[in-house]
């Protein structure tokens, strides 16, 4: 009687498995880890990793959670994000795991999703991307100012001037001209300079109203001030210009694009006792914080 049971059982267990050995047989077993764990929360930490500093404070790790859980939302909705999406999702951000301090740094986020799961950031009803940048040059930067479109009116330009005293703040970049004017040849096909020195061919002469640089002219073209600081790797796109000695200093205040969210302010605030919540709503005042119902 037991040695039929347990045929029963044997069975029975295999009939259960079947689906499970089925799925590993013909994707492989890194398909069985994606079908399993593919899902928003979860992969929210590993993300998080690579956006926040891992030393700051864990309300503030609570502000990135609602951040980049509200903007891997809104990736879902546009993409679909199928299997093969998913899987390139979760190869990038696995790139953190190799650092030293990861398991700590990767259970601290993971706490800040727990406490803060299902949380998104709403405009008008709506989710909206949590943008976010490392240091503002002391205010943030106004959406419709710099977009020109109503939907990014959620972007309001909020002090914040305790930035100024953060690490990386200020600071300089150098270019030799020559290797500044190849770079530039090389980026825009076509582009025309005079004998003139270069630093008067480049032409900053559109900012926003916390100094941000909108567009600018290098020769005879016009680009966009974050096109081209992302061209030369510069910090931000609140910069001034010097030449000296055959070089082009630019020199350079906060870091990042300068909308939306200062994680080293939000940070500050963290420390001085301001929730989660608390942070948000300064840096993002017309937006609320919720749940999305299905």
């Amino acid at each position: 009687m037991k040695e039929k049971l347990r045929m029963i059982l044997a069975v029975a267990g295999i009939f259960l498995l079947l689906p499970l050995l089925l799925t590993v047989f013909l994707s492989g077993r890194e398909a069985l880890r994606i079908k399993k764990q593919w899902n928003m929360e979860s992969v929210l930490p590993m993300l998080m990793c690579r956006e926040i500093p891992w030393e700051y404070e864990e309300e503030m790790k609570k502000v990135q959670a609602v951040l980049t859980r509200s903007s891997l939302y809104l990736r879902i909705e546009e993409e679909g994000m199928d299997g093969e999406a998913w899987e390139k999702l979760w190869k990038e951000a696995k790139a953190a795991q190799r650092q030293k301090g990861y398991q700590q740094a990767y259970r601290s986020m993971e706490a800040a999703v727990k406490e803060t799961e299902g949380e998104m950031l709403f405009y008008q009803s709506k989710v909206c991307e949590g943008v976010f940048h490392r240091i503002s040059s002391g205010a943030t930067r106004d959406g419709l100012e710099v977009f020109g479109k109503m939907e990014k009116g959620y972007l309001l330009s909020v002090d914040s001037n305790w930035d100024m005293y953060g690490d990386g703040y200020l600071s300089g970049h150098y270019f030799s001209e020559e290797a500044l004017r190849e770079q530039l040849e090389k980026a825009y096909p076509g582009l025309v300079f005079t004998e003139e020195p270069l630093e008067k061919q480049i032409n900053m002469h559109k900012r926003d109203k916390v100094g941000y640089i909108l567009s600018l002219t290098v020769g005879n073209k016009t680009i966009s001030g974050e096109e081209f600081r992302q061209l030369l790797e510069l910090p931000s796109s609140n910069f001034t210009m010097q030449a000296a000695d055959r070089k082009i200093r630019f020199l350079c205040k906060g870091q990042g694009h300068g909308l939306g969210l200062s994680q080293y302010g939000g940070n500050v605030l963290a420390k001085e006792g301001k929730s989660y919540q608390e942070i948000l709503r300064y840096y993002f005042p017309e937006c609320e914080v919720k749940t999305k119902k299905s």
